[in-house]
């Protein structure tokens, strides 16, 4: 059995575009990426909305991605792979290289996290390994740029969902369940070549 965490905001936590209820969760890309994946996977969805990658909300401190990540990593570990899609909401509090800096803090404490988190069990067993998914909005265009130089300073993998995906006309932020199933389908085929 290998265990990938999927870390991130409303995207992964679902938000329906417009609406900001949830979508079911078998519409959530997701699950969609643990239904291809099968049985010898455990995908574990952690969105939360707002999330940035370390930038504080005065309003809700449990949104930045940073000070909740050991949390989450010794929740879910041990751990063969993290999944990181953040950087959308970073751009209420900073800019692109405000989003560049703060993914790449997050990033390499994934990456260093048996010695950061240290515990009675490693977070990862073997060689860490990280995907970073550059943001589907794109109001900020230098998010595959930055997401691609953060990757390779910390030896990770990445991808752009936008070439994948794209958010909801509803609220230009989100996504509809078609565009869940693509990213879902589109992780899916990352990930097999990852692990």
């Amino acid at each position: 059995m290998k265990t990938i965490l999927c870390y991130g905001d409303s995207n992964t936590w679902g938000c329906v575009p417009g609406v900001l209820t949830r979508h079911p969760k078998e519409v959530r890309w997701t699950s969609v990426l643990a239904r291809l994946l099968g049985e010898e996977y455990e995908v574990i969805p952690d969105g939360i909305n707002g999330r940035t990658t370390m930038w504080d909300d005065p309003a809700n401190q449990c949104r930045n991605g940073l000070k909740g990540l050991g949390y989450s990593l010794y929740r879910a570990k041990p751990l063969d792979l993290v999944i990181v899609m953040l950087g959308t909401n970073d751009g209420h509090y900073t800019d692109h290289a405000g989003y560049r800096d703060g993914l790449y803090v997050l990033a390499d404490r994934i990456m260093k996290a048996n010695k950061c988190f240290p515990g009675t069990s490693p977070v990862f067993p073997g060689e860490p390994k990280l995907l970073l998914i550059s943001p589907i909005e794109r109001t900020a265009q230098k998010f595959p740029e930055m997401t691609a130089e953060v990757a390779e300073k910390v030896g990770a993998y990445w991808m752009d969902a936008a070439q994948f995906a794209k958010a909801s006309p509803a609220d230009g932020c989100h996504m509809d369940a078609q565009n869940h199933l693509a990213l879902g389908q589109a992780v899916y085929e990352k990930v097999k070549e990852i692990l």
